[in-house]
């Protein structure tokens, strides 16, 4: 029984197999015809079905002729091939009726016919994100005034929220027109009253872009300054409407923003000054001095030049104090100092220079120290010991000189430098 049905499932994939083919070799253009697969151009039209010829009227019945005798059949001669058919002519169009042009005298002065006019793309062809929104009417000529009356007599009046939104719609809808520059400052103060300081810098920034001749344009980079102060004091940034974020990011971006409109500016120092002062709040001794340095070289002649430097030397120090040492911070350090204590005696003595500098040479001996240290710790007396007598002649007076009696080595001749490229000492 097994036997039985293996066999008919063969034979029943066989059948199946041979049905697949022969409709494939169909489907391909191949035929089966009188024993052999024939190929047929199906991509040719099928010559046309020949007509039925019309029955011709029965006769009347007659006795049957004698049988002639059959002459013997002519030679075999081959039949010649049936010209192919013609393809069917094409369809022929009927003539397109010409459009009735409109009389010349309704015509405007000027317009071609229309046989004329250029031809224009129907809108049906553009995609739908070109075409204009069929929702949305397009604003009508003339009526940006009217809005900008209704938009100013709400903002004069307290209405914020709607002299905003109308202030808006005209910034959107009416790029030419006359009112947009003063629509772009009112809309800028109704968010500002409105207390969505950031949205207020952005239609700041776009107003100072845009119109860079605008006699507001002083009014409203003072706006962004004021925008900043309040970001950098207890003012949030709004999230979802709700006060959650720290501004003071935003706010130095907006600072530099007001120094790129105008580097020479009347406004341009005071901002630099007061992002070097935001870092040196912030303990930030590396882009405080950075920007101190910034003030110092443009505005040489600036107001605050004189706390600039100092407090350019004192950024310096900062960031020297540490368990590692920059030696070049030092040096500059050390060097500014002296250029102000030289340039401004007296600020130099109210503000403690003296001790600075003091402060300074223990710090350049403490790095000669530490390096000493290092070599004796690498077991390299020869090199700790010349560090340390080097140490004792450039700062004798120093607490550092006395810790660093230990790394002398007496007996092993005189030390020589290293080689090593950490080795660096400051110069006195």
């Amino acid at each position: 029984m097994g036997s039985f049905d293996v066999r008919r499932l063969v034979w029943g994939l066989t059948l199946l197999v041979i049905v697949l083919g022969a409709v494939s070799a169909a489907q391909a253009g191949w035929v089966w015809r009188d024993g052999n697969w024939v190929y047929e151009d199906t991509s040719k039209p099928a010559p046309p079905a020949p007509k039925p010829e019309k029955p011709s009227p029965p006769k009347a019945e007659s006795p049957p002729a004698p049988k002639p005798v059959q002459p013997s059949p002519p030679p075999e001669t081959t039949a010649p091939r049936p010209a192919e058919p013609a393809p069917p002519p094409a369809e022929v169009q009927p003539p397109r009726p010409a459009p009735v042009q409109p009389p010349a005298a309704s015509r405007k002065p000027g317009e071609l016919p229309d046989s004329e006019k250029p031809d224009r793309p129907e809108d049906t062809k553009k995609p739908f994100w070109e075409r204009a929104a069929w929702w949305k009417k397009p604003p009508e000529a003339g009526a940006d005034k009217p809005l900008f009356e209704a938009a100013k007599a709400d903002f004069t009046s307290g209405n914020y929220r709607s002299a905003e939104g109308d202030f808006k719609d005209l910034i959107k809808d009416f790029p030419t027109s006359p009112y947009r520059e003063e629509a772009m400052w009112l809309r800028a103060e109704a968010l500002f009253a409105r207390e969505d300081y950031y949205k207020a810098y952005e239609q700041y920034e776009d107003l100072i872009e845009q119109y860079a001749g605008s006699d507001r344009y002083q009014a409203a980079m003072r706006r962004e300054i004021e925008i900043a102060e309040l970001y950098l004091g207890p003012v949030r940034r709004r999230v979802l409407g709700m006060p959650l974020l720290s501004g003071e990011t935003e706010a130095i971006e907006i600072l530099r923003r007001v120094y790129e409109h105008q580097p020479a500016g009347d406004l341009a120092d005071d901002v630099i000054l007061r992002i070097a002062d935001y870092y040196w709040d912030k303990r930030r001794w590396d882009d405080a001095e950075e920007y101190y340095d910034k003030y110092c070289k443009e505005y040489p002649n600036g107001d605050a030049v004189q706390h600039a430097e100092l407090r350019r030397a004192q950024a310096a120090i900062e960031h020297c104090r540490g368990p590692r040492y920059c030696t070049t911070s030092l040096r500059l350090a050390q060097d500014r100092l002296r250029q102000f204590q030289a340039k401004y005696p007296e600020a130099a003595a109210r503000h403690g220079v003296p001790a600075m500098l003091q402060e300074l040479r223990d710090l350049q001996a403490q790095s000669l120290y530490e390096i000493a240290a290092r070599y004796h710790r690498a077991k390299r007396p020869l090199a700790a010991a010349y560090y340390a007598e080097l140490l004792r002649q450039r700062y004798p007076d120093s607490s550092w000189s006395e810790q660093a009696t230990g790394f002398l080595a007496p007996g092993l001749g005189p030390a020589a430098p290293p080689s090593d490229a950490d080795a660096k000492e400051p110069n006195p």
